[in-house]
């Protein structure tokens, strides 16, 4: 899939601030492994899968860029009929302004361009946040599993048809 452009916050009535969002390129390789790290410790991506997710042919990782830096990255993972938002990241400082949204909205939108019918994440049940913006934005809880000592849940969403989950 050639490189597109999505709606930034600034073109969506309503939210709070600009972004600017691009594929991922292999020169944010360091960036996007310290991110992850910011955003979740022990858990993050080791380099060897950042770089998998900025390389491998059909995975779309999505960097939006705030003064210079990159403040929230996604990697969507396209498969049929269901495709995975297999991370989604935003740097403490640059959170409640509308990145998560983009984010998310842009997996939606490029899933659907992948014809997939489904998008399914994995969340940490205690990420209320992170939990909320995928509610505001579609998902509903599929299944609840505990894993790596905590509670999760996987969060779906219809991306076609009449219903939306």
């Amino acid at each position: 899939m050639a490189c597109q452009k999505f709606l930034t916050p600034a073109d969506e009535p309503g939210t709070r601030t600009a972004a600017v969002g691009r594929r991922a390129r292999p020169s944010d390789l360091a960036a996007l492994v310290e991110l992850d790290r910011t955003c979740f410790g022990r858990r993050a991506w080791s380099v060897r899968a950042w770089r998998e997710a900025v390389t491998a042919l059909g995975w779309m990782t999505v960097v939006i860029e705030r003064d210079g830096a990159i403040a929230a990255a996604s990697v969507l993972i396209p498969g049929l009929p269901r495709a995975c938002l297999a991370s989604i990241a935003v740097a403490p400082e640059w959170r409640r302004r509308g990145l998560g949204h983009t984010l998310v909205r842009d997996a939606i939108a490029r899933a659907r361009a992948a014809s997939a019918r489904w998008l399914a994440l994995e969340v940490d049940r205690a990420n209320r946040g992170a939990v909320g913006l995928y509610r505001q934005e579609g998902f509903a809880v599929s299944r609840r599993f505990w894993e790596d000592g905590r509670w999760r849940q996987e969060m779906l969403r219809r991306l076609g048809g009449v219903r939306e989950v």
